[in-house]
Formats: C-alpha cells, sequence, structure tokens
C-alpha cells in the first residue's frame, strides 16, 4: 500500500474508530515502510495492533519497537505450517521470544501468542509435536510452574506474564467460493465493530476476505463513510441482524459458525 493511500484511509476511518489492525491475510513486517504507517497512525491518534508471523520480527525491530502507536502485537506460531515446520522451529522461535524480552522491558506494547488447538485425526500428527514443543519452549523461557495444555481454553487465552499472553483457538474452514454452501443460518460481527481494507483500497466486511470477494466499494473512488452505507453493506448488515447471510462467501465461512 502506498503512503498517500494509507493517509487517506486514516482520515476516513477516523470518526468510526480509534484502533485499527495491521492483518488482513498480508505480512505486515514485509512493508518497507512500516515505521512510517506507525508514525503516521500516532499523528492521527489512532492506535495500532499488529499481528505477524514473526518470521521477520529479528530484520525489523528496530523499525517497530519504539513506536507509540503500537498497541499490540500477534504472532501467529502456527504459521510453521508453511516454513518447514520443525526444521527451523528453534531459530524462528527464537527470534520472537529475543524480541518479547525487549519490548516487555522498554515498552507498554502486548503481546499475543497464538497457536491453533488441534484436534482430530492423525494428518495432524506433525502439528501436535510442533505444538507441543512450541509449548515446552514457552513455558521454559517463561519458567511456569505449570503445563500450558492444562490451564489454556480452546477460545481463550491466558496470562504467562507481564503483558505477555498465550492464546489458543480451533481451526476452521477458511471462506470460500469453491466451498459447501450452508443454510445461512446465523450471526457474524462483519461490518458490526469490524471492515477491512485491502491493499488496493478494496472495502470489504472482515479481514477474512482477503481477496475482495464481497467488494463494497473502493476508498480510492468513494469516500469510506459512503462505502459502509452503501446498498450492499447495508444488506450483509441488516441480513446479520435477521441472523441470515445473505453474501455466498459468508454462507462458506466455516468462522461464521462460531456465532451460529
Amino acid at each position: 500500500m502506498k503512503i498517500e493511500t494509507f493517509i487517506k484511509i486514516l482520515n476516513e476511518i477516523k470518526p468510526y474508530t480509534d484502533l485499527i489492525f495491521f492483518h488482513v491475510k498480508g505480512e505486515p513486517l514485509l512493508h518497507p515502510e512500516i515505521d512510517t504507517f506507525l508514525d503516521l497512525s500516532y499523528e492521527k491518534g489512532i492506535k495500532v495492533n499488529l499481528t505477524t508471523n514473526g518470521t521477520l520480527v529479528n530484520e525489523v525491530k528496530d523499525k517497530i519497537i519504539d513506536k507509540p502507536a503500537l498497541r499490540q502485537i500477534n504472532f501467529s506460531l502456527h504459521s510453521l505450517e508453511g516454513n518447514n515446520g520443525l526444521k527451523h522451529m528453534d531459530n524462528y522461535i527464537n527470534d520472537i521470544l529475543t524480541f518479547i524480552k525487549t519490548a516487555t522491558k522498554e515498552t507498554n506494547i502486548i503481546i499475543s501468542l497464538r497457536l491453533w488447538n488441534l484436534v482430530g485425526d492423525n494428518k495432524k500428527n506433525l502439528e501436535k509435536q510442533r505444538n507441543a514443543q512450541l509449548l515446552a519452549i514457552i513455558e521454559k523461557e517463561f519458567n511456569l510452574p505449570f503445563k500450558i495444555e492444562e490451564k489454556v481454553i480452546p477460545g481463550g487465552g491466558i496470562k504467562i506474564a507481564e503483558r505477555v499472553y498465550l492464546n489458543q483457538d480451533q481451526q476452521f474452514q477458511w471462506p470460500d467460493l469453491k466451498e459447501a454452501e450452508d443454510k445461512g443460518k446465523g450471526f457474524c460481527y462483519g461490518l458490526r465493530n469490524q471492515a477491512a481494507i485491502l491493499v488496493d483500497g478494496t472495502v470489504v466486511p472482515c479481514c477474512l476476505d482477503g481477496e475482495g470477494v464481497i467488494n463494497l466499494g473502493n476508498i480510492n473512488k468513494n469516500h469510506f463513510s459512503e462505502i459502509i452505507e452503501g446498498e450492499r453493506a447495508n444488506n450483509l448488515y441488516q441480513g446479520f441482524s435477521r441472523r441470515d447471510a445473505v453474501e455466498e462467501l459468508c454462507r462458506k465461512c466455516g468462522y461464521r459458525k462460531k456465532f451460529s
């Protein structure tokens, strides 16, 4: 995303929120001007939660760690699924833990470590092994007097140190138009307490629509306030008020079933 686009976004969303997430199926630490984006957010009085797979945190730590806009960093530790599994796990988690030590000592940044709660068949054996090893490393690092798996509740989390938390959640079926459609009954917080803006300015109702399937409009063509009050946006919002998913992608979203 270009800086000019981001400034436009900040100006137009300011009446609606004082918190944004660098998220939506992208890796924010890849952006060469991540530090500038954080500075601009601070200038507008907007706090930032940043979600990352953590693989680049050692390379960019000096660009983000002292930024007052940065409220929280979420480390998606399940990114190891796409990074050679157990092979590079030690270096990976050690970089993250080193960053956490510095962040908790020098700043007020909140840290959330995120893992899937893996249940089910033998296909998950390698991932379960990886999770167990990750949790063992974290338990040792923070000198925990308990086993994390005995304390953490799926869909919730536990505090493992000052401003450091570990959260686990059940895996879900990512929304995809190729998936089977359900009856469309249920609820979602899309457009109720969240919206997302993709790199090209496309506005979508939630962070799971990274491909812009539910294209509500483009911030480069229309004001954000007009887009979220448009016909398609209102139909989606009113539909969920009736517990009815009016969009095809929503009817093919496993996450929505959490609220059904």
